[in-house]
């Protein structure tokens, strides 16, 4: 788990969950957006640049795996990884383990790129974030 960090952590809801008794797969989506918003910070995006609205990330592709049920009542947390970037993107593995069993049960890599948010185009990460995102990365490769 090397270079991974917590990034969400939550309960399963009644109202998360399908006919079938387990969390809905919107659910997870939602999982990673709350760990997104953890991320930024590691990355040297404060809270003034997500207020401004000056720079954010749009997500391009996705790759979701599921490992194993979470229902109602269960304790839940995500831990995510920097698994790689380009001068212009960002690949995030997230996990999401059931806290209890600490069991994985859902994870998904996420490739986002970097957006100016005011003339909604694609921007090269500054050298200071590009650093940052280095030291961050994982030193595994990874696949689902």
């Amino acid at each position: 788990m090397d270079r991974y960090f917590e990034t969400f952590r939550g309960h399963v809801l009644n109202s998360k969950c399908d006919r079938m008794g387990h969390m809905n797969i919107q659910f997870y989506g939602n999982c990673i957006s709350h760990a997104m918003q953890s991320i930024f910070p590691k990355i040297g995006y404060t809270a003034e640049h997500i207020k401004n609205r000056s720079k954010g990330m749009v997500a391009v592709e996705q790759q979701n795996r599921f490992r194993g049920e979470l229902l109602v009542g269960d304790l839940m947390h995500m831990v995510s990884g920097i698994a790689g970037f380009t001068e212009k993107s960002i690949t995030v593995h997230h996990k999401l383990y059931n806290s209890a069993t600490e069991k994985l049960s859902y994870e998904s890599l996420v490739t986002a790129l970097h957006f100016d948010m005011q003339k909604r185009k694609v921007v090269a990460f500054d050298e200071k974030t590009l650093s940052k995102l280095q030291s961050l990365k994982l030193q595994e490769e990874v696949s689902l």
